[in-house]
């Protein structure tokens, strides 16, 4: 499930079109998501963005989700994500459409670490030496927790409520980073140059 319904407000432009390496910021997602071992992806927008639903309509992509109440926070955009998961399905990985340098392997870590635990944990969090990141995954058991979440809490009140059952998926590297502002935007072309 990768969300992407918010306002970019602090970016002042649609920051999941912004282009990095020839494509836009939430191709580069997508396409990391397309080539892990997640079973499908949906990708949950914001109507009023012009342009994004063309965005991600790619091969590959499962469902394409309209949150018409994404000014009520990111809490909406779990809730409708949550609703379209198939009843087989036994855990949900939530990515963040505007993390370009996510990749792939982060995400398989995430779920090979649900998988190869003896009793499955209900929450895996990707952990970036100590701190706590995305992706995050969460076992169809607290799906009903995810429905109560308010506002742009998203999961966070859930992952308060289990900490005791979180398994931190350790990446062995820096935290990657969101873009939220134009100075994230920048720092991230510098990076792709240097």
């Amino acid at each position: 499930m990768i969300l992407a319904a918010g306002f970019s407000r602090r970016m002042g432009t649609a920051k999941m079109l912004l282009p990095y390496r020839g494509k836009s910021i939430l191709q580069h997602v997508i396409d990391q998501g397309l080539g892990s071992s997640l079973s499908g992806i949906s990708v949950v927008i914001n109507p009023d963005v012009p342009g994004l639903y063309q965005d991600v309509s790619v091969t590959g992509v499962n469902q394409i989700l309209i949150n018409d109440q994404a000014s009520d926070g990111m809490s909406s955009s779990f809730k409708l994500g949550l609703r379209s998961i198939p009843n087989h399905i036994k855990a949900v990985v939530f990515l963040l459409g505007d993390q370009p340098l996510l990749t792939s392997d982060e995400i398989n870590k995430v779920i090979k670490d649900y998988y190869w635990q003896k009793d499955r944990p209900l929450i895996v969090q990707a952990s970036y030496q100590g701190e706590k990141g995305h992706p995050v995954l969460f076992d169809r058991k607290l799906f009903p927790y995810l429905f109560d979440a308010k506002g742009d809490e998203g999961g966070r009140s859930v992952l308060k409520k289990f900490q005791k059952d979180v398994f931190y998926s350790e990446m062995g590297k820096k935290q990657i980073q969101d873009i939220d502002t134009l100075v994230d935007y920048e720092h991230l072309l510098r990076e792709e140059v240097v």
